[in-house]
């Protein structure tokens, strides 16, 4: 599908589901009618790059392409003829540095749709296009307001941010977003508990915080947090023990689901394991990785990244209407602001490593105050006008808002065709995919340029590695009956005359970038 329609597609569906929604007052159908939008445009992020980007995806890719034969088997080297540190999570070979479920989604995507960018793409799609509606929801049991609730979806739909994760593009790509999609949903579903209580509700955000957990970690469990900070609000509730019993069945629900993964990786990858939970509990004493800024300042500077610079003014307003506004919902104000409240300030004050979108979780509360303050704003405009050129006023608005949050500029920017490292990803790209035509599977490929050996085992079957061996190595593995072949150079790094002058060595003159 050329990416052109995919973007006039969601175009024309954001468009209806205005007239939708304002004009026919018809809330369900135009509320469906711009998720189709959130998901084209999520679809064409998928399609835009036809490449691997580097901070992580390239990685997440290999793994969980390797995890299409065996799921239970994390890896991302599958067969090292090197030796190797297991603590390298970028080139070891039993790889549990992250929780399965983004994996394990993203394979059964390329098993059904082939091994590629965009399946593996596809499940940030899918949830982040959810995401849409389920903020929708919240902002409605939240403010009680149509309009306000659909400013929320449509703030999500254009979300820079997600839209860059979903392409991959931004760290920790997939992981992160699709974290942040369960967490919603388990936000979601706390919401829709709150105003019919029973079990199913509470059973569903169970599953939602379980799924979260399987994807990054504990900090999913903020959901209950939430729920807990509900029942606080709401005095009433201390002698039912209905509450307690729904929301104890749904924590016993999330220890059924994040548990078993647990317990597996401790027994059959005991020291690889055992390393990566002590590496997670760094994260919070330690500033590890090259994010890490060591300022308290830091998510709240990020804040532009995240929802755009010419709506933070309205994030403002939105806290002072919720807070001081009788028009919305002030039982849910501790809970959701808690949970976002939390989320900021661990980060900000008690982790030491800090990482992009660590606080981005909880965007669905911070989507719904902009909206709160928006959409007054908006109103306010629109009933200036005459009646008949309302309708257009508001559209007009409604676009701007959308343009502000989409950040096309950056966008552009970030994936124009003319840009030196887009291109020779592209160049290096083509190389990969088209290399089994001269170099057989069995072949142990050397001198790819810096992790993009990765790149290389994504595409091919052959095993890789971004360096060459010393030459008592690789006398070795040629002797142990090994086929050996090697790029001969890239950017300022060349094969040495031990392995351009071995006859055994293959040396591929196709220039890397």
């Amino acid at each position: 599908m050329p990416l052109s329609l995919l973007l006039l597609s969601g175009t024309l569906c954001f468009l209806w589901s205005l007239w939708l929604f304002f004009e026919k007052k018809r809330y369900g159908a135009g509320i469906l009618v711009l998720c189709l939008a959130a998901f084209f445009l999520r679809l064409y992020m998928a399609f835009v790059d036809p490449f691997l980007h580097d901070w992580d995806e390239r990685f997440h890719a290999l793994v969980a392409k390797n995890m299409i034969a065996e799921p239970f088997r994390p890896m991302l080297r599958v067969s090292p003829v090197l030796p190797y540190d297991f603590t390298a999570w970028c080139c070891n070979h039993i790889w549990v540095h992250k929780q399965p479920l983004f994996l394990w989604q993203m394979a059964l995507a390329m098993k059904v749709f082939g091994v590629n960018e965009w399946a593996l793409r596809l499940p940030s799609v899918l949830l982040s296009t959810l995401m849409t509606y389920w903020i929708y929801r919240i902002a409605l049991i939240w403010t009680r307001e149509q309009a306000t609730a659909f400013l929320a979806a449509l703030l999500s739909t254009f979300s820079y941010y997600q839209l860059e994760l979903t392409a991959g593009y931004l760290s920790l790509d997939h992981n992160d977003l699709v974290f942040t999609a369960y967490v919603t949903g388990g936000i979601w579903a706390f919401s829709e508990y709150t105003r019919r209580p029973g079990i199913r509700w509470a059973m569903i955000a169970g599953v939602f915080t379980g799924l979260a957990v399987l994807v990054k970690w504990l900090t999913a469990l903020v959901i209950f947090g939430g729920a807990g900070l509900y029942l606080l609000s709401q005095r009433d509730h201390w002698s039912k023990w209905q509450f307690y019993r729904h929301w104890l069945s749904a924590f016993g629900l999330v220890l059924v689901i994040m548990a078993p993964w647990q317990l597996y990786i401790l027994r059959e990858f005991p020291k690889e394991s055992a390393w990566e939970y002590a590496y997670n509990f760094k994260h919070i004493t330690d500033r590890l990785g090259a994010f890490t800024a060591g300022d308290a300042w830091y998510y709240l500077k990020y804040l532009n990244e995240h929802f755009g610079v010419f709506l933070l003014p309205f994030l403002a307003l939105g806290l002072i209407l919720v807070l001081f506004s009788k028009k919305f919902e002030r039982r849910y104000n501790l809970p959701m602001l808690g949970m976002a409240a939390v989320f900021y300030l661990f980060f900000s004050l008690v982790v030491e490593t800090q990482m992009p979108a660590f606080t981005y979780p909880v965007a669905a509360v911070v989507l719904v105050l902009i909206a709160a303050g928006l959409e007054p704003c908006i109103r306010q405009v629109v009933e200036s006008c005459i009646p008949r050129l309302q309708p257009f006023i508001r559209a007009t608005l409604l676009i701007l808002v959308a343009l502000a949050c989409l950040q096309p500029a950056q966008l552009q920017s970030n994936h124009k065709s003319s840009n030196p490292a887009r291109q020779a990803k592209i160049n290096n790209t083509r190389i990969f995919k088209n290399l089994d035509k001269t170099i057989p599977a069995d072949v142990v490929v050397f001198n790819c340029k810096s992790f993009e050996d990765t790149e290389l085992m994504f595409y091919q079957k052959n095993n890789a590695y971004h360096w060459f061996p010393p030459e008592q190595q690789l006398d070795s593995l040629l002797a142990l009956g090994h086929k050996i072949a090697a790029f001969q150079s890239h950017t300022n790094q060349q094969l040495p005359e031990y392995m351009t002058n071995n006859p055994k060595v293959r040396v591929i003159q196709q220039e890397m970038k």
